[in-house]
């Protein structure tokens, strides 16, 4: 089913290491569907299928499962048979919650991903909770708990995608998240957007020196991660997340057009990915913020602050420097896949092979 050239695999079997993680979800839903041939297996260690609903008496659903993504993405490990591939489950209706408080359903829910990950041949579950209140804690890591006792019998794995900040509002008992879990993934991204009275990075390395005190201490991938890490999870389960998106902002004076301009809302494209900035986006002033490692641009009223190869390996030699566990994409699909403008195919997947320590 897939064609991928022997010299290609050969070439990229030889850069791989098992101390390397990359993390990339796949989006099922993302209107630019990626074909899973046109994915290079060799350039991730884990791909996370999104999503698997969990609805509120344990069962699951996949979805957009007719669009025939499930088995493609497991198929990929006869090519790279040190790839792992997971289910990301996500909550409807406050169905989690639900679940994890009762012995009866965690266990219904906890047998049910099993099953799922069994019948696919996949090797384990994601938990993207958005996100547990305080209320949650004490439930929550029974859960993981029972969870990875569980799938750690059968040598599955269970990680999670976490908000940026470890706080108790959100439900996290870091130290003890820590235990159950191979991976914690923090979504260091979407720290300013068209909610903002401001204009910000969307996901800036370092904090600004316009930055109010909480921003300074929260609203960045490096406090982000001090944060997670002085809270008790240690570097080595520990990855940050690298949006393949933008977000933009409009301005409420165009002449304003710097970091911490007033803007009021977004532009006309929300969420631009990475494929539409390079191709729809060229004709903007382009400017980068070595403050915070990371690029804005703008046009009349509109402002876009965004990734590209030079901010995403810094991230990635952050992630080195560091000692991380790795990083993860947010998503492969909005990636340039087949280079259409850059020539280089997953032109910021490649960057960030390219940039690994």
């Amino acid at each position: 089913m897939f064609r991928i050239s022997v010299l290609v695999v050969l070439i990229c079997s030889m850069v791989t290491t098992e101390s390397k993680y990359i993390g990339g979800y796949y989006a099922s839903s993302a209107l630019r569907t990626l074909d899973v041939s046109d994915i290079n297996p060799f350039l991730l260690t884990h791909i996370y299928y999104a999503f698997v609903t969990v609805y509120s008496n344990g069962t699951l659903s996949i979805q957009n499962e007719a669009k025939g993504f499930v088995e493609p993405l497991a198929e990929l490990k006869s090519i790279n048979p040190d790839l792992k591939v997971l289910f990301t489950l996500v909550q409807t209706n406050k169905s989690l919650s639900d679940v994890v408080s009762n012995k009866d359903l965690r266990t219904t829910l906890i047998q049910n991903g099993y099953d799922l990950v069994k019948k696919y041949n996949y090797d384990g579950i994601d938990i993207d909770w958005e996100y547990p209140s305080s209320k949650d804690k004490d439930n929550f890591m029974v859960f993981l708990q029972e969870l990875s006792e569980e799938f750690h019998k059968h040598n599955y794995l269970v990680t999670a995608a976490v908000c940026a900040i470890p706080t108790a509002k959100y439900g996290y008992n870091v130290s003890e998240m820590a235990k159950y879990l191979d991976v914690i993934n923090i979504m260091t991204y979407d720290f300013y957007g068209a909610w903002s009275a401001h204009t910000g990075l969307n996901s800036g390395l370092y904090a600004s020196s316009l930055d109010s005190g909480y921003e300074k201490k929260y609203l960045n991938v490096n406090t982000s991660v001090n944060n997670w890490v002085s809270s008790g999870t240690p570097k080595n389960i520990l990855a940050f997340g690298v949006p393949f998106y933008g977000r933009t902002f409009n301005l409420t004076d165009p002449s304003s057009h710097g970091i911490h301009s007033k803007s009021k809302g977004a532009g006309k494209i929300k969420t631009p990915t990475f494929y539409q900035i390079e191709k729809y986006f060229a004709d903007y002033t382009d400017v980068w913020d070595d403050e915070q490692k990371g690029y804005y641009k703008y046009l009349n009223s509109t402002w876009l602050s965004y990734d590209e190869q030079k901010s995403v390996a810094l991230k990635t030699k952050y992630a080195c420097d560091q000692g991380l566990k790795g990083l993860f994409v947010w998503h492969l699909g909005a990636d340039d896949v087949k280079g259409e403008i850059s020539g280089v195919n997953q032109t910021l997947l490649q960057t960030i092979n390219d940039s690994w320590c």
